[in-house]
């Protein structure tokens, strides 16, 4: 395993391990409160980060197998979001925020887990040299996995971090 790819999984399960350290702090009744981004509550933020990590991993799965997604790889359902949904970031988000305040919180954290576990499993399927070569992965559009990666993964989940230890510490002790 090359040093970059050895890096990038390890930052990958750290930056995991230090959100579900914070989550498991965090009572179940609290997780669909409001407060953690303002408008969002703990369910929305890893329903957030879930959406990301399927996503990319959908799109790594796809490149390395040679057989495109469907939209159930790529979104957890079978429709795509609809040109307006997916013009911007904040837009995408709503609408994965929107579909993820319908279901079960057990069932959001479950998925939360799975896309991670499978954005991993994806990164150990690449060889080392995949990760820092812009012709691998068509999907990408000429960037290179190491260079999303941190964005779609470890950094945003330190990105958030601070607003789940800051929600998970204004919670009463009981």
């Amino acid at each position: 395993m090359t040093p970059v790819k050895k890096s990038c999984l390890a930052e990958m399960r750290a930056s995991f391990g230090e959100v579900m350290a914070v989550l498991d702090t965090i009572p179940s009744a609290r997780l669909t409160d409001l407060g953690v981004t303002g408008e969002w509550s703990v369910r929305d933020l890893v329903a957030h980060e879930a959406g990301y990590e399927r996503y990319v991993a959908a799109a790594i799965f796809g490149d390395l197998t040679g057989y495109p997604p469907a939209n159930r790889d790529f979104y957890g359902r079978d429709h795509a979001p609809t040109e307006a949904d997916d013009a911007n970031d904040d837009t995408t988000n709503a609408w994965v925020v929107a579909y993820a305040r319908t279901l079960p919180v057990d069932e959001v954290l479950t998925e939360f887990r799975w896309a991670h576990d499978h954005l991993v499993e994806a990164v150990e399927g690449c060889e080392g040299a995949d990760l820092e070569d812009p012709s691998r992965f068509p999907s990408l559009k000429g960037k290179t996995l190491i260079a999303i990666l941190p964005n779609q993964c470890w950094g945003h989940h330190r990105e958030h971090l601070p607003q789940l230890k800051a929600f998970a510490e204004g919670i009463p002790s009981t």
